[in-house]
């Protein structure tokens, strides 16, 4: 009979955390606004955790160690963030500047490419390519003009609110995490904090890895476009790093805009074929050394595990799933072995 309450009493406590857990999930689906927000500081969280948990085991404070981590990523971000900006801002306005030039420089080759080809061939080369990117200059040129300012205060609003929410997670977000873990049948919560706890960690690692990734990329891609006197060197091996974050894929839709630059403008193609060289050796060194070797190691999986849950992703879910695919199978392992160790323990 008490057996018997006992199973009830958890029943009851599984149904009561999977209210809360849907009512959490509701505000987030319902609140546009709070998503992109939410989102942000979970993964400022993740990143940070580790380094406020390393200065709270040094028998600091927990918000002497928040103020502190704060204090230093402010210096960083006066004195180096503040002046990369200034200098991509204007890499960026001269960029805008010349597209109209080098739309023109485009058409012009192109025109001159279906002219040697009709007197070669004898026939008319018609594939619309002219149109096409004299529409996609005008749309680039639109899209920029309409969409950066907005994108700028889209990001100015996260600066500011992010590190607000972030501290008070970073401060109180344990009180609430043991709440939550309080809601979990005692027979089950000792488990679920560790697998929660694991669960957290190869994701804050996995983020960790991935920017340390995509900032080798980038200055990879940086000095060796310095290296060659490449102009708007800072905005393209920024667009190299962001597009990095897409698994294989992502390198060489970095390469692709200053390639084309370069390729179709008369005045900057020396660098084309440099360029090229620069960007294939840094995709190599990504491709075959730093994310099958380097990343895996860092989020303890096999380089061949790590392959084939990025492809298993992107026949699923596109970009979104290989974007996805490695926190998922770290995620997946986790679970997978703690059911294993649940099914099959060690005498």
């Amino acid at each position: 009979m008490a057996r018997e309450l006992i199973r009830q009493s958890e029943k009851l406590q599984l149904a009561y955390l999977g209210l809360v857990t849907g009512l959490l999930l509701v505000v987030l689906l319902f609140t546009p606004s709070l998503r992109p927000i939410t989102l942000l500081t979970a993964l400022n969280v993740l990143i940070l955790g580790p380094a406020v948990r390393l200065l709270v085991s040094r028998h600091i404070p927990r918000l002497w160690a928040i103020l502190i981590l704060y204090f230093v990523l402010t210096l960083f971000t006066v004195f180096g963030i503040t002046r990369l900006t200034q200098a991509l801002a204007e890499q960026w306005v001269e960029l805008i500047d010349a597209l109209p030039g080098l739309e023109l420089s485009a058409l012009n080759k192109l025109a001159s490419f279906e002219t040697k080809f009709r007197e070669k061939f004898g026939f008319e080369l018609n594939l619309g390519i002219h149109s096409g990117v004299s529409q996609m200059g005008t749309s680039f040129r639109a899209w920029a003009l309409t969409h950066v300012p907005s994108l700028i205060g889209s990001l100015a609003s996260g600066a500011f609110l992010v590190p607000i929410f972030s501290f008070f997670v970073l401060k109180d977000g344990h009180i609430f995490s043991s709440l939550y873990q309080s809601l979990i049948p005692e027979r089950f919560s000792k488990r679920a904090s560790e697998v929660l706890t694991k669960i957290s960690d190869a994701l804050g690692t996995f983020l960790r890895a991935k920017i340390l990734e995509a900032a080798l990329f980038g200055l990879m891609t940086y000095l060796g476009l310095r290296l060659i006197g490449a102009p708007y060197a800072g905005i393209f091996s920024v667009i190299g790093a962001l597009s990095n974050i897409i698994p294989y894929l992502g390198p060489f839709i970095g390469a692709a805009p200053p390639i084309l630059i370069f390729g179709f403008s008369d005045s900057l193609f020396s660098h084309f074929w440099p360029a090229v060289l620069i960007f294939t050796i840094a995709n190599l060194i990504d491709n075959f050394l730093i994310f099958p070797v380097f990343v895996a190691k860092i989020v303890n999986l096999t380089p061949l595990t790590l392959l084939i849950s990025v492809a298993v992703g992107q026949e699923l879910y596109g970009v979104m799933g290989m974007l996805l695919a490695v926190p998922a199978a770290s995620i997946l392992k986790i679970i997978l072995m703690e059911l294993r160790s649940l099914l099959y323990p060690i005498n």
